[in-house]
């Protein structure tokens, strides 16, 4: 039977996938890497452990398997990014990756305010501009590293690298694309003002090509390199957020996914790409119409911070906030690392409002799941408001865990929620791209596997008062 490799080369390793056409899963495999901090807000990781974790973590996948490896596609993070040059038609970096965490670039950020306005880069890219923004740090590495910037003749995120390694083509999707911040996310095309504002000339980016764009038979010595065998294809992948909305395509709706890790990310669907206020993102989806992600900031990392905080591991916790009873006057404002752009730029910070000598830990850490809730209801509101009218809410990773957590989520949104049993939804999306590339099919639509946490009915009034009372409370901040 022949098989695919679905891979996804993320913040902190590379997870690769093996399936049968049938989408069963034959085979894991995962290598991590490091990641360099040299100094405060340096977030940097080496390309090439991009490249030597997808080749072990490839060879750890099909150990055990007989497929016939077919074809290949990616997920990988977005806007982490190296200059090279190229010697004797070969790409050499000349620095470390940037990843996506790395906000070196203040200053550069508010010289370039100066230029062009958050607004208006937004209405063209579809993210918000800022420090972390490609040509925020672009201007960094030429006003730090001028001799590497001066030699630089190619910039390369994550997925171009992996494909230029694995077929020796300078290409990038559009998804991966539009997080380099000099993408057009409604012409489709590199931006020439965004892209001099970075300082640089499109001649130093790849070349575009859509999702699923056949790159090509990987190179004869990179397949021996990964075990695998001649004449495997290499089909271009997506930013793992779009990967993760194709691999969670259980029903063929307009669903709404949400990714819980250390930020929430919300990722739903529109036919036009959505700008407003509060800074929605869109993407050019692989099947058409456009991705729309909101990212939730705080939403893990606060979780994290208060079970360090109340001492106890989350199993604990979970359990004993499961006991506690509603406490509308208690309030948790979960932005411990800030609020993201869909709060309209509001400077708010970690607080609770209402503590008091009965509360112990445990209220506190259910007021803090609420707190998360409350959010996420306040994105889907910004959803519906902008045409974005989800038919179900999946849920996938750690916090989809707390059976406490997701009860208060479906409960506050009033509405059911789809928990799916698999974490690993970027590989299935790649999977799906590497499939629908070599049979000339659809996308696959994956079995939901899983449960449904449906809302409690008696906590209805409850939280609708108490979400009430929480962005009332909120605007005085």
């Amino acid at each position: 039977m022949i098989g695919f490799l679905g891979a996804d080369i993320g913040t902190t390793g590379t997870k690769t996938m093996l399936f049968d056409v049938d989408g069963n899963v034959n085979g894991r495999g995962y290598k991590a890497y490091d990641l360099f901090t040299p100094a405060p807000d340096f977030y940097e990781q080496n390309p090439e452990d991009w490249y030597d974790s997808l080749k072990e973590s490839i060879i750890e996948s099909k150990k055990e398997s007989s497929l016939e490896i077919k074809a290949i596609s990616l997920s990988a993070q977005g806007g982490s990014f190296f200059l090279a040059d190229i010697v004797d038609g070969k790409v050499v970096p000349l620095t470390r990756a940037l990843t996506w965490m790395d906000a070196r670039a203040k200053e550069e950020f508010e010289e370039l305010k100066e230029k062009v306005t958050i607004d208006e880069v937004y209405r063209i890219n579809g993210w918000r501009f800022s420090k972390g923004s490609a040509i925020s740090r672009l201007n960094w590495l030429k006003k730090h590293m001028p001799e590497e910037f001066n030699k630089t003749k190619i910039i390369l995120s994550t997925a171009d690298y992996i494909y230029y390694r694995l077929t020796g083509k300078l290409v990038i999707d559009y998804s991966s694309a539009a997080m380099m911040a000099m993408f057009d996310v409604s012409g489709g095309c590199w931006n020439e003002k965004l892209v001099d504002l970075a300082g640089i000339t499109i001649d130093k980016l790849p070349k575009l090509v859509q999702t699923g764009t056949d790159l090509g038979e990987i190179l004869p010595e990179v397949a021996k390199e990964l075990t695998l065998p001649s004449g495997v294809k290499l089909y271009a992948g997506a930013h793992d957020q779009y990967a993760a909305s194709l691999g969670s395509d259980y029903f063929g709706g307009k669903d709404l996914v949400i990714s819980t890790g250390t930020t929430w990310v919300l990722f739903g669907k529109s036919k036009e790409p959505v700008f407003n206020k509060h800074y929605l993102a869109p993407g050019r989806h692989p099947d058409g119409g456009y991705g729309v992600i909101v990212s939730a900031v705080s939403s893990g990392t606060v979780m994290e911070w208060t079970k360090n905080l109340v001492g106890e591991d989350f199993k604990t916790m979970d359990e004993n906030a499961d006991a506690r009873k509603v406490d509308k006057d208690l309030l948790v404002y979960p932005f411990i690392s800030g609020a993201g752009g869909y709060r309209s730029g509001k400077n708010v910070s970690y607080a609770v409002k209402g503590g008091c000598m009965r509360h112990d830990k445990y209220d506190l850490a259910r007021a803090t799941m609420e707190g998360v809730a409350f959010e996420i209801k306040k994105i889907v509101s910004l959803y519906r408001e902008s045409g974005i009218v989800e038919d179900k809410i999946i849920v996938s990773g750690g916090a989809a865990r707390s059976k406490v957590w997701m009860k208060i989520l479906a409960s506050v949104l009033g509405k059911e929620v789809y928990i799916s049993n698999h974490a690993d939804r970027t590989c299935f999306g790649a999977f799906s791209i590497a499939r629908k590339g070599y049979t000339d099919g659809d996308y696959f639509t994956f079995g939901f596997e899983g449960t449904t946490v449906s809302p409690d009915s008696s906590l209805k009034e409850v939280y609708e008062e108490k979400y009430s009372n929480y962005e009332r409370v909120l605007e005085t901040m």
